[in-house]
């Protein structure tokens, strides 16, 4: 059997086979159902994705291991023992199959996912084909390995060691601060707001490492120059290029930088690095649009985003008296990695680096639209913990604000997610403590015709932490609960908002 009959029936196996294919739509459809509820962000879609493409990787290795050893088990029906061609021949044509096989169908995958996430837009960040491109490079590396452990190791164990020694270094590594740095296949964590990576040398990487790898496996067979060369011009590729993207990626000193300041005043003293500072902090590093009665200010790569944050707070807006529309906050958008570093500011409402879609927005549009009521109102701004609301009018009446945007509830604690590794926690939807009295009434208001009238006529009155409910339901037209509407009082739990 001639070199490339070996390579085309290796292929053919290959092609026929469940294990690439099984992988495949798993590593697809998990990282398809982890996202599912969030919006694109194609800085860091493509890593993500890198990741669970190691599932496939790891099937590329063990599916290369078992070609390339074919050969050496004794008593199975199907070896290649008795076909024509040296070792070497054979060697080569597994190795040679698994590479193009596991290169094509983790380009399919990763060609299937970004386009599927374009569609569950709108897009933020930006796309760097280099870092998809090295998601896919990854499974032709774990297959070159796959082989070279079936010549030079025979123990059964060695492929799936390999994949947990891989994917705990990998884990290990997840913030650049394990093992392995770039000399692995897949570096996961990259927040989109942390420096550039040196995804081209990580492509360059993987490239001359797979090289050397198969090369390494066909060493086995006996030392020729063309083997050797090729061992050490890709050594000689794969090694500086490893070595160079370990020194020049964000390492551990992002993470000493994220949460080694413990207030705003400590992180102002504290040099950020020029990259950072101007991308992020400077006054020129959003773009500001106006939606509405509202001003939305956005990294560039999140302007299409600003939509979203307008449907959260929009119904809000123009629920508010006319008299208190003019100088609402703008709604500015914060890093998930260095809000310690921002400079405050009570005039404006804070927008996240990550966003919901299908169903998984809720909680942000709700906490996007506390944030402009609790402004407007100062209702829950007490510093030190969440303040009760019990009783007061204008619970009632943020109540009936939030409602604008999604149905009130009673609070629930719960944490909500607002960037990359960042989250927002407190009694949700409103940062504040109320009862079922408090949202009885609200949902009354919700389903009154006049009821934004009556509260645009009695404002000042009815956003005053000193008139009760009770004082509050001649203005707003409501009638108290009925006996059988009533529930016990409830204590207050903290401090009374003031």
């Amino acid at each position: 059997m001639s070199m490339r009959a070996l390579f085309q029936f290796e292929v053919r196996r290959l092609l026929r086979s469940p294990l690439l294919w099984g992988a495949a739509v798993l590593s697809l459809g998990l990282r398809l159902l982890a996202v599912w509820q969030w919006l694109p962000d194609f800085t860091t879609d493509p890593t993500s994705m890198s990741g669970s493409m190691l599932l496939l990787a790891a099937a590329a290795l063990l599916a290369a291991n078992l070609a390339a050893s074919r050969d050496t088990r004794g008593g199975l029906p199907e070896t290649l023992g008795a076909l024509p061609g040296r070792a070497a021949v054979r060697t080569w044509a597994a190795v040679a199959a698994a590479v193009v096989v596991g290169t094509g169908i983790a380009a399919l995958v990763m060609a299937v996912y970004l386009p599927v996430r374009w569609v569950m837009g709108p897009v933020a960040g930006t796309l760097d084909p280099y870092e998809a491109l090295a998601g896919v490079l990854a499974v032709p590396f774990a297959a070159a390995l796959g082989a070279l452990l079936a010549r030079w190791v025979r123990w059964l164990v060695a492929v799936p060691v390999t994949v947990f020694l891989l994917g705990a270094f990998t884990y290990l590594n997840g913030n650049q601060s394990g093992y392995g740095d770039w000399f692995l296949p897949v570096v996961l964590f990259h927040a989109p707001d942390w420096p550039d990576r040196p995804s081209g040398l990580h492509v360059i990487y993987l490239a001359a490492a797979t090289v050397l790898l198969a090369a390494l496996a066909l060493l086995r067979h006996g030392v020729s120059p063309v083997r050797v060369i090729g061992a050490v011009t890709a050594a000689a590729v794969a090694v500086p290029a490893g070595a160079v993207a370990s020194a020049q990626a964000p390492g551990p000193e992002m993470n000493e930088l994220r949460f080694h300041p413990v207030n705003t005043e400590q992180a102002r003293r504290q040099p950020l690095p020029a990259q950072i500072r101007e991308r992020y902090l400077t006054t020129d590093a959003q773009q500001c649009r106006e939606h509405g009665l509202i001003t939305y200010c956005a990294f560039p790569d999140y302007v299409s985003w600003i939509p979203r944050w307008a449907s959260a707070i929009e119904p809000v807006a123009e629920a508010l008296p006319p008299s208190k529309r003019a100088g609402l906050p703008v709604v500015r958008q914060g890093t998930g990695s260095w809000f310690l570093y921002e400079p405050y500011s009570e005039s404006s409402v804070r927008a996240g680096m990550v966003w919901g879609r299908a169903g998984g927005e809720d909680d942000l549009r709700a906490n996007l639209a506390s944030d402009l009521i609790r402004k407007v109102t100062h209702v829950g701004l007490r510093r030190g913990g969440w303040c009760d609301g019990h009783g007061q009018a204008r619970t009632v009446v943020t109540l009936w604000l939030i409602g604008q945007v999604v149905p009130p509830t009673l609070p629930e604690e719960k944490e909500v997610q607002i960037g990359t590794s960042i989250v927002t926690r407190g009694p949700f939807p409103l940062k504040i403590r109320y009862g079922p009295a408090e949202l009885g009434y609200a949902r009354r208001l919700l389903t009154t015709p006049d009821t934004r009238e009556r509260i645009w006529a009695h404002w000042e009155t009815l956003v005053s932490p000193r008139t009760t409910i009770e004082q509050a339901l001649p203005l707003l037209g409501l009638r108290d609960l009925s006996p059988a509407e009533k529930v016990p009082a409830e204590p207050v739990k903290g401090q009374s908002c003031l």
